[in-house]
Parts: C-alpha cells; sequence; structure tokens
C-alpha cells in the first residue's frame, strides 16, 4: 500500500488517519491478494485477522519468534495450514515485504496513545482504551 502521507505526518497530526481506515486498507489489500484463492468467507476473514494481528504484534516491537509462539497455542492442531502459518521464515517474510503496514499502524497506536494520555488518562486507562481501539492486545 502506497499512501500519499507518512507515519510521521500522522503523528505529528498533520493527517487524520484512524485505525478504522487502516483496517479498512488492509482488509482489501489482503482481499485482493487472496482473490485468486477461491476461499469462502470465513477464510477471507480469517487471513485479514491473522495478518493484522501479526501487524499489531509487530507494530508494538514484539517478535517474529514470539508471534509464531503466540499464534501457535492459539491455531487448532487440525488446521492443514498451522505448520506453515507458524513458520517463522514465513512470519519474517511478511514482515519484510509490509514494512509500511506495520511503521503506519505504529504511528497511528503511537497517536491515540498520545492522544488518550493528553486528555487526561492514567497510563492504565489509556492501556485499556488503546486495547479497545484496536480491537486487540498483545497481553499473552
Amino acid at each position: 500500500m502506497d499512501w500519499k502521507f507518512s507515519p510521521l505526518q500522522v503523528i505529528n497530526g498533520e493527517v487524520s488517519y484512524s485505525i478504522d481506515d487502516y483496517r479498512k486498507d488492509l482488509q482489501e489489500e489482503v482481499l485482493t491478494t487472496l482473490a485468486n484463492f477461491g476461499m469462502d468467507e470465513h477464510s477471507k476473514k480469517f487471513y485479514v485477522d491473522y495478518v493484522y494481528t501479526l501487524f499489531y504484534w509487530l507494530a508494538t516491537n514484539q517478535t517474529v519468534l514470539t508471534y509464531s509462539r503466540y499464534i501457535h497455542e492459539r491455531l487448532p492442531d487440525d488446521l492443514e495450514l498451522k505448520k506453515t502459518l507458524t513458520n517463522t521464515e514465513f512470519l519474517y517474510s511478511l514482515e519484510v515485504d509490509n514494512v509500511s503496514f506495520v511503521d503506519m499502524l505504529r504511528a497511528i497506536l503511537i497517536t491515540l496513545t498520545l492522544g488518550f494520555l493528553k486528555d487526561g488518562m492514567s497510563y492504565e486507562e489509556a492501556r485499556t482504551a488503546l486495547k479497545n481501539a484496536a480491537g486487540f492486545s498483545r497481553e499473552v
């Protein structure tokens, strides 16, 4: 995805780009990538959520290795693609190919957190608000 603005512009408030905007753009990108695979809606949603979770994980400065462990514990053992989806080489390739998505999400998360703190929330309140806004938390 090529945005016409940078993550720094989002952080500085020069551009308004919400987490909902980001998720919509990410979904469009993932669905475009999956278009030729003939997947059902449930499978498509799974992959959109899988990629968002990975990017959130990376945007919050966690490693591919810890994501692999995290997702391995949560995927059913009978899932045919479990080995691929938890393979660190595969995950590293997703990270390398999607640096812009991770950086943009990081900028959004920073902007949200700073906004919550500026509004007078405590650190814990801001953390909870961020979790609610992002729809995910990397707590394990």
